[in-house]
């Protein structure tokens, strides 16, 4: 996949979940201090069993990073509909 290079690995102690229910769930670290947190949609009623969510993150820290609300995004997860949509987002954090 795309951007695998920039996967860090902050979900050893992951809250949401996914390693439970073996959902994709990936950190992005950018050298611009940016990066995401990449996740397969919820298999849960209400959610679409297909596509990802990213939401954009900014690093503070080796280890630490915050939520960001970048222009073209905001603070709320994006939704993609499949993984070229995921990687578009990614592609455009990579180059703020």
């Amino acid at each position: 996949m795309e951007f695998d290079e920039y996967v860090v690995d902050l979900n050893a102690d992951c809250k949401c979940g996914c390693m439970d229910l073996h959902r994709f769930h990936k950190i992005y670290r950018f050298p611009n201090g940016y990066g995401a947190s990449v996740v397969g949609n919820p298999k849960r009623p209400g959610f679409s069993g297909e596509g990802y969510r990213a939401l954009v993150i900014r690093f503070t820290g080796e280890q630490t990073y915050v939520n960001e609300d970048l222009p073209m995004f905001g603070a709320n997860p994006v939704e993609c509909g499949d993984w070229a949509q995921a990687a578009d987002v990614l592609q455009k954090i990579f180059d703020y």
